[in-house]
């Protein structure tokens, strides 16, 4: 046999080999490593039924179940029945939804059974209801699991017993159940969970809710909103969160409201919070139709809450609660010094967080010893027990400044130190209040005196003197006059008159007007703060009248006639001496014009005498 025969040859044993442990395999079946299990089946011993603690009210009883298939099977529930001698006791109000479920392989299922009761129970407190759960079928088998129920009639309901016969002692006014109970189970008989998330995140809230009595309808819903998160962990984003239910209740009717738009603020720790809810519905039968409201409470879960970040030493910093002058008032537009005035402020907590207490407030004067003061010998400190979160705490104190104090605005300083109400640290702050003082002006004015005799359309000189009395400088002191025909030549400008100065005034004005004229000499001028204040001083004077160069009553001294008059006409006071007239009397003229040139000087040296007297000044 040569080399490639024998090379076939080995080649044809082994795949021979190869074919006989395989078929022997397949015939022996898998090893005991991957051997497969044969699926158990559905049975009574597998599939377990298992009651929650009975609920009564004064018309039903409620019965919670928990069903676990430990098979390898689906299961059906089709129907629940009252496997009791005294059937007739109970009247079943079980929806036919709540049957006819799948209860898959390896899983749960939650129903709640809901009995209507008579009146006429037992006497005992206890009463024993059988149920029996028939039907539970599968593809292959079906088979009833039987369970007893404890029913407690001795359970006080509404201030009766459940017979409705009135306790000894009891109060005989027939009690109203509510007409809702929070439901763990939804309308199709499914467990309800609590709501559950991360802070920041969505969640869905729903809110299960059975009907206890008949004709209910209008029912709404909203819950109650707050800004302290453990009662409202979630954003608030909407203006309004009720919800309506349309149409009539009837009696054990469980129905669903749902918020599904809910966000845990960012903010919320985790831990379980307890939300509030206000529920509000009318009665059919009523005939006022008046809403009625009822508050309940449901749990939700914030698993991973708001955490603060840490420090390099990995401690979490402290967020410190601060004090500061939310606002403040002062009883008085003007205060003088001398005089009491009331300061109110409010103090405002901007933490949000942390309460502040054992406030102390130290109130004093920033620039000047003595200058403001509490009043009546007051105290200038304050104290404060407690400012909540987020609050304001108002006060008033009495203040009183010295009637030496200069016209300006003071700086009242408050000086605050507390302690935070949670971490009792110790905190300090600073606020400043500014109190604008005034000084009484007091204005003592002499009467004008008049230099000159007063004529229509010429200067005359006028002079008075003012007094500053007060302690505060006057500012901007002008003179003006106020009178029919009266103005001034000039405008006088005074500017400013110190305290304990005088201001001479000496100007002029022109009379446009003759004859007897009272007017008013105006004098204006500011103090510290800008506010124009005047002073009015009477002015009386008579104004002469300019003759006009043609009044016929004047006489040409050159030619003795009347000026403008005819000139055939001859004065009859001249004698007429052989027929012509005598020489015109130049002496009264002469003594005339003595008489105006020595009263023209004796006002040229008055003038003079008050300038000096003013130089002197």
């Amino acid at each position: 046999m040569n080399h490639f025969a024998k090379r076939a040859l080995a080649l044809a044993l082994a795949l021979l080999f190869t074919f006989t442990l395989s078929a022997g395999a397949l015939a022996e079946g898998p090893s005991d490593s991957g051997e497969a299990t044969t699926p158990v089946p559905a049975s009574a011993s597998n599939v377990t039924v298992t009651p929650g603690t009975a609920t009564l009210s004064t018309t039903h009883i409620y019965v919670p179940f928990t069903i676990v298939n430990n098979s390898d099977e689906a299961v059906e529930l089709n129907s629940v029945r009252n496997s009791t001698e005294k059937d007739s006791l109970f009247e079943d109000e079980n929806s036919s939804h709540q049957f006819n479920k799948e209860i898959p392989a390896k899983s749960t299922k939650q129903i709640l059974l809901m009995y209507r009761y008579e009146q006429n129970h037992p006497d005992s407190a206890t009463y024993t209801l059988g149920l029996k759960f028939k039907s539970i079928t599968t593809p292959s088998n079906t088979f009833e699991v039987y369970e007893d129920i404890s029913v407690n009639f001795g359970i006080n309901v509404g201030g009766d017993d459940a017979g409705g016969n009135n306790t000894p002692g009891g109060d005989t006014t027939e009690t109203v159940d509510p007409p809702f109970r929070l439901s763990s189970y939804d309308a199709e008989g499914n467990l309800v969970p609590a709501p559950s998330g991360n802070a920041g995140k969505s969640v869905v809230v729903r809110i299960p809710l059975q009907c206890l009595r008949s004709n209910i309808s209008n029912v709404t819903i909203t819950p109650v909103l707050s800004t302290e998160l453990d009662a409202f962990p979630f954003e608030i984003t909407a203006l309004d969160y009720t919800q309506g239910l349309s149409g009539s209740l009837y009696r054990g009717a469980i129905f669903e409201f749902r918020y599904s738009n809910l966000k845990f603020n960012e903010k919320v720790t985790a831990g379980v919070k307890k939300v509030d809810f206000t529920i509000s519905w009318t009665e059919d039968w009523s005939t006022s139709n008046t809403p009625q409201s009822m508050t309940i409470s449901i749990y939700v879960n914030v698993i991973k809450g708001y955490e603060a970040e840490t420090g390099p030493d990995g401690t979490q910093p402290v967020s410190k609660p601060k004090v500061i002058l939310d606002s403040y008032s002062i009883s008085t537009e003007k205060i003088y010094a001398g005089e009491q005035f009331d300061v109110t402020f409010t103090l405002r907590n901007t933490s949000e967080e942390e309460a502040v207490q054992n406030i102390q407030i130290s109130i004093s004067d920033t620039a000047e010893v003595g200058k403001l003061m509490p009043a009546n010998n007051g105290s200038n400190t304050l104290y404060i027990a407690k400012i909540g979160k987020g609050e304001t705490h108002t006060e008033t104190i009495s203040m009183q400044s010295a009637p030496d104090t200069e016209a300006k605005a003071y700086t009242l300083q408050l000086d605050f130190s507390y302690e935070g109400a949670s971490n009792i640290a110790s905190y300090t702050a600073t606020e400043t209040i500014a109190i604008p003082i005034l000084q009484r002006i007091r204005i003592k004015l002499d009467d004008p005196v008049i230099y000159d005799d007063p004529w229509v359309g010429q200067s005359c000189a006028i002079y008075f003197a003012l007094y500053n009395m007060g302690k505060a400088p006057i500012y901007n002191c002008m003179v003006d006059v106020d009178g029919e025909g009266l103005a001034m030549e000039e405008t006088y400008f005074g500017g400013t008159v110190s305290a304990g100065s005088t201001m001479r005034a000496d100007f002029s004005i022109i009379p446009s007007v003759g004859g007897d004229i009272a007017g008013e000499i105006v004098i204006t001028y500011e103090d510290v703060y800008g506010e124009q204040m005047e002073e009015r001083l009477p002015l009386n004077l008579f104004v002469n009248e300019e003759i006009p160069m043609d009044d016929p009553g004047m006489i040409d001294p050159e030619t003795g006639l009347p000026i403008g008059g005819d000139p055939g006409m001859i004065d009859p006071g001249v004698e007429v001496i052989g027929g012509e007239t005598g020489d015109f009397p130049w002496v009264w003229v002469g003594i005339g014009v003595v008489v105006v040139a020595g009263a023209a000087v004796a006002i040229i040296l008055l003038k003079k005498k008050r300038a000096k007297e003013l130089e002197d000044v």
